[in-house]
């Protein structure tokens, strides 16, 4: 019994927006934009939705499910863990 292609997708894009959120704390510095960061939050969905299409394609019942599975947790997750670890290790005092 496994998991459904859902389900991976919605997980992976949760993992992957935790990675990213920790990357982006510890990585980016003023002056970069936030627009630059955001462009790479974007690439990466961007991937994982033409990864997940080529591997899930067939067995999806909804064929949109590629791109909107995860959607809202991808970016939440993102932001989320980036603001937190950020504000917890760089402190401005």
């Amino acid at each position: 019994m496994g998991f459904k292609p859902e389900t991976i997708m919605y997980w992976s894009r949760v993992l992957l927006g935790v990675i990213l959120g920790i990357l982006h704390a510890f990585f980016w510095r003023p002056p970069l934009s936030i627009i630059s960061s955001f462009s790479i939050a974007l690439l990466v969905y961007i991937i994982t939705y033409r990864v997940f299409k080529m591997v899930y394609g067939r067995v999806l019942n909804d064929k949109s499910a590629a791109w909107k599975e995860g959607f809202g947790s991808f970016f939440l997750s993102w932001l989320f863990t980036w603001f937190l670890l950020y504000n917890i290790f760089f402190t401005s005092g």
